[in-house]
């Protein structure tokens, strides 16, 4: 179908028309007949154009919607990397949300110019608004003002030679954190050391009281962005239904590894994201790992077995069991036949907490037995709604952490809670080349607001559409070119 969209394009149209008729002997037929028609074809456009058939729809208004883009960015050098991650930023509302926050909460703690203490916060928040701006007329922004402002927070990462998009992503995340904790400060303490921090990463409020509560929540505002997740790591004995450790550390984004052919250079066909989120989590078998529980069990048959003092038998009894104790100095014990291969060592990651904002990095680089790095293709399925109910943690084994209690009704709340657990596709990041160089290229999905002329009543609605961005070229994409990407950064925003 043709659209139409001024004079420019009905001549086009005529033209196309004219350009039908090819002279022949008999020209002057064809000439009489190809005026009639033209002055027809004429005459109906023009009545198109002038609404007298509103009702008969042969030309489409898809290219009027069509004409919604966004802005896209100047590449300042090799700095390709960093425009995804900017477009990426720009469509992950609850970050915008937090840039928002952050800049409105420090006016009633910091003197001064706002802009000066928070240059990249002030930057980043303003460009990303630019970002969000749909209009009709191709434009393109300018990165200058964050890459100034990152470059003093990450001196050693050049922004200006290829990078890798996912390490530009928590080089800006750092950045952002160094810069408001250096800035804020709670309204009633003097420093950052009244803030404490306990080993499995839990705040603990600075003072107790309503007061110390109001500050906690603060800082949990500050310090735990939109992107912070929770990790857990596990280690149990099987053997001995110990566990061994349990450990939490912070993530930004999770590292994500395909599944590969037997030979290992390709992504098995028919790969899913979900597939790959399950390795991740998976459990994996602990080789040579010393159980001391396992050992002092068996330093206890053994020490029966051979007649022992009851004196060595009580003190192996009442020990602890852990890995400080010198029960093994005891020689009796020095003849014990023992291999770590008695035990039976798992370790299995959870995701303790999920983030508001799911940033999934699929790791296509590796090497092969010669240390050479190459990169590996092919498609791996990820879906527009992911559901990660079936890989939330069972609050099994996390009562109690160092000392701390949690309380099983809050956690039976937070399992309850499935709708916390589904999260919609926001922008998609796509690699091409080698490792080490390349081009990046981001899908990101806009709500645009678009109008609808039914019987002479308007009625506005929000439409979400996909653009296809390579630094300042945008174009409209599909869902299912979206989804047809191979991606190297997925990015998903909780429900």
């Amino acid at each position: 179908m043709v659209s139409l969209r001024g004079s420019s394009d009905t001549r086009a149209i005529v033209c196309i028309l004219t350009d039908k008729f090819k002279v022949s002997n008999n020209w002057v037929s064809h000439l009489s007949l190809a005026t009639t028609t033209i002055l027809g074809v004429a005459g109906f456009i023009f009545a198109l154009k002038d609404g007298r058939f509103r009702n008969l729809k042969l030309f489409s208004a898809s290219e009027k919607d069509d004409a919604f883009l966004v802005p896209g960015l100047q590449n300042l050098g090799n700095n390709c990397f960093l425009n995804v991650i900017l477009q990426a930023l720009a469509s992950c509302k609850d970050f915008r949300s937090f840039l928002e926050w952050v800049i409105e909460d420090a006016r009633d703690t910091v003197t001064g110019e706002m802009d000066q203490h928070f240059p990249l916060t002030f930057a980043l928040s303003a460009l990303l608004q630019e970002l969000c701006t749909v209009g009709r007329r191709r434009s393109v922004s300018n990165p200058r003002e964050v890459m100034l402002a990152l470059t003093d927070y990450a001196r050693n990462f050049n922004l200006t030679s290829q990078q890798d998009a996912a390490e530009a992503l928590l080089h800006l995340i750092s950045s952002l954190q160094q810069e408001i904790v250096f800035c804020y400060r709670p309204l009633q303490s003097s420093n950052l050391s009244d803030i404490l921090f306990s080993r499995n990463l839990r705040m603990l409020a600075p003072s107790e009281g309503l007061h110390g509560l109001m500050e906690l929540k603060r800082w949990h505002k500050h310090l735990r962005g939109p992107f912070d997740g929770i990790l857990g790591s596990t280690l149990m004995c099987r053997t001995c239904s110990s566990q061994i450790s349990l450990e939490f550390q912070f993530f930004h984004t999770l590292p994500l590894s395909p599944l590969l052919h037997s030979g290992g250079s390709n992504i098995m066909f028919g790969c899913t994201l979900e597939n790959c989120l399950k390795k991740f989590l998976d459990t994996e078998k602990v080789e040579n790992f010393f159980c001391h529980r396992c050992w002092h069990g068996a330093a206890l048959k053994y020490l029966s077995v051979i007649g022992a003092p009851e004196t060595d038998i009580e003190k192996l009894r009442n020990c602890g069991g852990d890995d400080q104790c010198d029960c093994k100095t005891s020689h009796f014990l020095e003849r014990m036949p023992w291999s770590n291969s008695y035990s039976h060592i798992l370790k299995q990651l959870i995701i303790s907490r999920f983030p508001k904002l799911l940033c999934i990095q699929v790791q296509r680089a590796s090497f092969n037995m010669y240390g050479e790095s190459y990169k590996l293709t092919g498609h791996i399925a990820f879906p527009l709604v992911l559901d990660l109910s079936l890989f939330a943690p069972s609050p099994i084994g996390l009562n109690k952490v160092e000392g701390i209690q949690m309380s099983s009704k809050y956690q039976k709340a937070e399992a309850s809670r499935n709708s916390d657990n589904l999260y919609r596709l926001v922008t998609v990041v796509e690699h091409f080349g080698i490792t080490g160089s390349g081009h990046y290229t981001v899908y990101r999905s806009v709500r645009v607001a678009s109008q609808e002329e039914e019987e002479e009543e308007e009625e506005e609605c929000e439409e979400l559409r996909w653009f296809s961005i390579s630094d300042s070229e945008v174009s409209r994409v599909s869902e299912s070119d979206v989804l047809g990407a191979e991606a190297s950064l997925l990015f998903y925003e909780r429900v």
